[in-house]
C-alpha cells in the first residue's frame, strides 16, 4: 500500500503523522506541566475571599478561584497548601463571623450608640458559630432586631429574629433540629419570643412554621390547593396516555386525538349509620322470658236460680248445687333483643366525580369502526354513566402538515447526527491509519536496514571467499601449496588447466579454431 503511493503522497502521510504526534506531545506537556490545584478554603463569603486572593497575590502564590451559590472556592499547589494556611491564619484570615472577641480592640472614646451596634454584631456571630456546629448545616447568619426602650408598656415592641441556614448537600434538618435551633436563640435574647424567630432555608422555604398563624395556613392552604392539581394532572395524563397508546397502536400514530379532562373529589366525607331489622317469626334473640300458669280443681257452686226479679232480691236463699270445677291459664311474655348495624363509612379524598373524554379520529375511519371506538374507549376510561361520565367521538379530516414537519425535523436531527458519528469514525479511522501506517513505515524501513545489513554482510562474505579462492588458486598455480593438502576438486582444475595450457601451446592453431567454433555456436 505504501509503494503505491506518490512521493508526494507519502510526505503528506508522514507530515500529518508527525504534526498528530507534535500535538499529543504538546497537550500532554501542557497538561503535565501544571500543577496540581487543590482547595485552599472553600464555600468563602465574598469579603473574606477577596482578603485572601489580595495576600496570595502578594506573596507571589499562584491560585484559582470558583463561585458558586454557596461562596467561593480558592485553590493553590497541592506542594504549598498548607504553608500558605499557616501563613494565612498568622495574618488573622480568613475573618468568618466575629463574636464578642469584638469587644478586645475596644478604642477609648466609643459612643454608646457604636457600643450597642458592636453588641448586636457579636451576638449574631456567637449565635452563627454556634449553629454552624450542628452537622447537617454548612453556613449561617443571623439577624435580630432589638426594640428600643420606651417608658410606656403600650409602646414597646417585640424582639425579632431570622436564621438563614444552609445545609450540606443532601442534608436536612428535622422537626426537632428546628425546634432546638429556635429555642437556642430565643434563650440567647432577652425577651425574644419563640414564634417572633423565623428560621428559612437557602431556597426561601421556611423551616418553623406555626400553626396558629394566618399565613402560614394560607400556605399550606395553597399548597394544598397545588397537591390537588398535581393529583389532578396525573389522573388525566394517565387516563390519556392510556386511551391515545391504544389508538395509536389501533389506528396508527397521527390517526387520533384524545383529550380527557377529570374532575376528582376532595372532600373528605364520613358517615355513621344505623340500620335496625325488625324481628320476623320470632327468629332475634330472647332478652328476657316470663311464663305464668294457672291451675284450679276442686267444687264450686254452679251459679243460676229462677229468672225473675225474686232471684236479684237482696237476702234471697237460693237452693245450693255443688259441682266439680276445673281452671287453667297460661301466659308468656317474651322480650327481644333489637337487631341493630353500626357502620362507619370513611371516604377518602381523590375519588373521581366526574369524567369527560373527548376523541377526534381521521374522517378515513367508517361508521361502524367509529362505534367500535367509542364502546372501547368507554371501557379504558372506566365510563360511568351514573357518574355523569361523557365520552365523544368525532370524525374529522385531519392535517398532515405537522406531522410532516416533525418527521423532516427528526430526519434532518437524525441525518445530523449520523454525519456526526460519520465524521467521528472518520477521525478515528484516520488517526488509526495514521498510526499504523507509521508503525508499518517503521518496521518496513527497518527490514530494508536489516536486509541491506545482511545484503552486504553476505557481499563481504562472498569477496572474501573469492579472494581466498583466488589467492589459493596463484598459490597452487605458483607450487606453494604441497599437493597432498589440496583437494580432488582443485587437483582436477589444476590438471585441467595445466592440459589446456599445454595444448595452447603445442597447437595454438587448433585452440583458436575452436574458440571460434564456440563463439559462432554461441551466436
Amino acid at each position: 500500500m505504501w509503494n503505491r503511493y506518490s512521493a508526494r503522497q507519502r510526505y503528506t502521510a508522514i507530515g500529518i503523522a508527525v504534526a498528530v504526534l507534535i500535538a499529543i506531545l504538546g497537550i500532554s506537556f501542557w497538561y503535565g506541566g501544571k500543577p496540581d490545584m487543590v482547595p485552599l478554603y472553600t464555600n468563602l463569603e465574598t469579603k473574606d475571599a477577596g482578603d485572601v486572593v489580595a495576600s496570595l497575590k502578594e506573596s507571589g502564590v499562584q491560585y484559582q478561584i470558583e463561585e458558586n451559590k454557596r461562596g467561593a472556592t480558592i485553590f493553590v499547589p497541592a506542594t504549598k497548601v498548607h504553608d500558605v494556611r499557616l501563613d494565612l491564619a498568622a495574618a488573622g484570615l480568613p475573618r468568618g463571623n466575629k463574636g464578642f472577641e469584638l469587644f478586645d480592640d475596644s478604642k477609648l472614646g466609643v459612643t454608646e450608640f457604636q457600643n450597642k451596634v458592636n453588641y448586636l454584631q457579636a451576638l449574631q456571630g456567637e449565635l452563627t458559630r454556634t449553629i454552624e456546629q450542628i452537622d447537617v448545616v454548612h453556613k449561617a447568619r443571623v439577624h435580630i432586631v432589638l426594640p428600643e426602650d420606651s417608658l410606656y408598656k403600650k409602646n414597646e415592641k417585640p424582639a425579632t429574629a431570622s436564621i438563614m441556614l444552609m445545609l450540606k448537600s443532601g442534608a436536612q434538618l428535622t422537626p426537632a433540629e428546628v425546634k432546638g435551633i429556635v429555642n437556642l436563640v430565643s434563650h440567647s435574647i432577652q425577651g425574644l419570643l419563640p414564634e417572633n424567630i423565623t428560621v428559612v432555608d437557602e431556597a426561601g422555604n421556611i423551616l418553623n412554621e406555626n400553626d396558629g398563624d394566618e399565613m402560614a395556613k394560607e400556605q399550606r392552604m395553597s399548597l394544598q390547593a397545588l397537591n390537588q392539581i398535581e393529583m389532578t394532572k396525573k389522573v388525566r395524563d394517565h387516563i390519556q396516555h392510556n386511551i391515545q397508546t391504544m389508538l395509536d397502536n389501533s389506528l396508527g400514530e397521527g390517526n387520533a386525538f384524545v383529550r380527557v379532562s377529570v374532575e376528582l373529589d376532595f372532600d373528605e366525607k364520613k358517615t355513621d349509620r344505623q340500620t335496625f331489622t325488625p324481628v320476623v317469626d320470632e327468629s332475634g334473640i330472647i332478652r328476657s322470658q316470663q311464663d305464668i300458669t294457672e291451675t284450679y280443681n276442686g267444687e264450686s257452686n254452679i251459679p243460676g236460680g229462677p229468672a225473675g226479679v225474686q232471684g236479684n232480691i237482696p237476702g234471697y236463699v237460693a237452693e245450693d248445687r255443688n259441682a266439680n270445677a276445673e281452671y287453667e291459664r297460661k301466659e308468656s311474655t317474651k322480650n327481644y333483643e333489637v337487631n341493630e348495624e353500626n357502620q362507619q363509612i370513611v371516604a377518602s379524598p381523590g375519588s373521581i366525580r366526574r369524567l369527560t373524554v373527548a376523541v377526534l379520529v381521521n374522517d378515513t375511519v367508517t361508521e361502524p369502526q367509529q362505534e367500535s371506538l367509542l364502546r372501547t374507549v368507554q371501557s379504558a376510561a372506566g365510563f360511568n354513566e351514573e357518574r355523569g361520565d361523557l365520552v365523544t367521538l368525532e370524525p374529522l379530516p385531519f392535517s398532515t402538515e405537522m406531522r410532516d414537519k416533525r418527521l423532516a425535523e427528526e430526519e434532518a436531527e437524525q441525518a445530523r447526527r449520523d454525519r456526526i458519528l460519520y465524521m467521528e469514525i472518520a477521525a478515528v479511522v484516520l488517526l488509526a491509519a495514521l498510526l499504523l501506517g507509521g508503525f508499518l513505515m517503521y518496521r518496513r524501513k527497518k527490514q530494508q536496514e536489516r536486509e541491506a545489513y545482511e545484503s552486504s554482510v553476505r557481499a563481504e562474505e562472498a569477496a572474501r571467499r573469492r579472494a581466498e579462492e583466488e589467492q589459493r588458486a596463484r598459490d597452487i598455480e605458483a607450487e606453494r601449496i604441497a599437493e597432498d593438502s589440496m583437494t580432488p576438486e582443485e587437483k582436477r582444475q589444476r590438471d585441467e588447466k595445466r592440459a589446456i595450457l599445454k595444448l595452447i601451446d603445442e597447437k595454438p592453431a587448433d585452440v583458436a579454431m575452436l574458440i571460434k567454433t564456440w563463439l559462432a555456436e554461441d551466436d
